[in-house]
């Protein structure tokens, strides 16, 4: 697959046989999934994905950095993905211009996208001036759950603000996944036999709920069973700082600046303030008991 960065529109060349999918593409959920593998199935030569770097409206916190959506991307079979470096100079740049400077050079034979796929100075070009200036224009409709919901990355990521992993992974089409590097914290888990690694996000990533999840935590493809508490520690701190730390289960190596992941199956609780830390590390341990149970049968227990 080759990846090409577009932002001096003078060096846009026409690519042979090419099919065009365009969309913003954060999360690639289930329904752009289905919009890219419906694009490949329909195609005859080569498949591209056209998106950009960041999104063209303001969101809180992305559902996937641009090096995850690329290696996604590579997953699904595409064979180019081109990327608007999203600039001053092309957020002034008219829809008209948008078609005319980079689309036609490209030359694509087929363009698919969702009814909403928005483009230009303001939003301004929609799927219908597309139609106008394409031959061949294809316009997937939206795909739904399974109570009739529009999946979009707006809805994914209220639910993971709401603590609903279970189902965003439903909706992703795989689990919900942050990158960063592990920093210094406060040694607090290391004081109680807890010691967690201390989570300094890498992107502007959509941070669940405050609370308790279940977690896979992937390091240099090490894939490890997790517990990752997401909160203020309210029972053995009071400056307010939302921390992500995650304890790691038979994992004893040093982890501080190294890059990991952490990947959330389910939510167990809420963050809650103890009388004690007696009254904590009783809590923690039923929430490892729970974990152990959880990733050996597959459910929760007691359900």
């Amino acid at each position: 697959m080759e990846v090409i960065y577009l932002k001096n529109f003078d060096e846009v060349n026409e690519v042979p046989k090419l099919s065009l999918v365009l969309g913003n593409f954060d999360g690639v959920h289930i329904g752009h999934a289905q919009l890219i593998n419906y694009a490949r199935n329909n195609s005859n030569g080569n498949l591209g994905v056209f998106t950009f770097d960041k999104p063209l409206k303001t969101i809180e916190g992305y559902l996937t950095s641009l090096d995850d959506r690329i290696q996604i991307f590579k997953q699904l079979g595409v064979d180019y993905v081109f990327i608007i470096l999203t600039d001053d100079n092309f957020k002034k740049m008219s829809y008209i211009k948008f078609v005319d400077l980079i689309l036609k050079k490209l030359n694509p034979i087929k363009i698919f996208c969702g009814p909403d796929f928005k483009y230009g100075f303001n939003a301004q070009g929609d799927v219908y001036y597309l139609k106008e200036r394409f031959s061949e224009v294809y316009i997937l409709n939206y795909v739904n759950d399974h109570n009739g919901k529009k999946i979009s990355s707006s809805s994914i990521r209220d639910l993971i603000k709401e603590g609903n992993v279970y189902e965003t992974n439903r909706w992703l089409g795989r689990i919900y996944t942050i990158r960063g590097v592990v920093s210094k914290g406060k040694g607090n888990g290391m004081s109680f036999g807890f010691p967690t690694a201390n989570l300094t996000l890498s992107d502007n990533y959509v941070v669940p709920k405050e609370g308790v999840y279940i977690t896979k935590t992937t390091i240099n493809d090490r894939e490890l069973r997790s517990l990752t508490n997401i909160g203020k520690n309210p029972t053995i701190s009071d400056d307010n700082k939302l921390t992500i730390e995650t304890y790691i289960f038979d994992f004893q190596d040093e982890l501080y600046g190294k890059e990991i992941s952490v990947s959330f199956l389910i939510r167990l609780r809420d963050e809650a303030k103890f009388n004690s830390t007696k009254e904590l590390v009783e809590q923690i341990e039923k929430d490892m008991d729970d974990a152990i149970y959880f990733f050996d049968y597959g459910k929760m227990m007691n359900s």
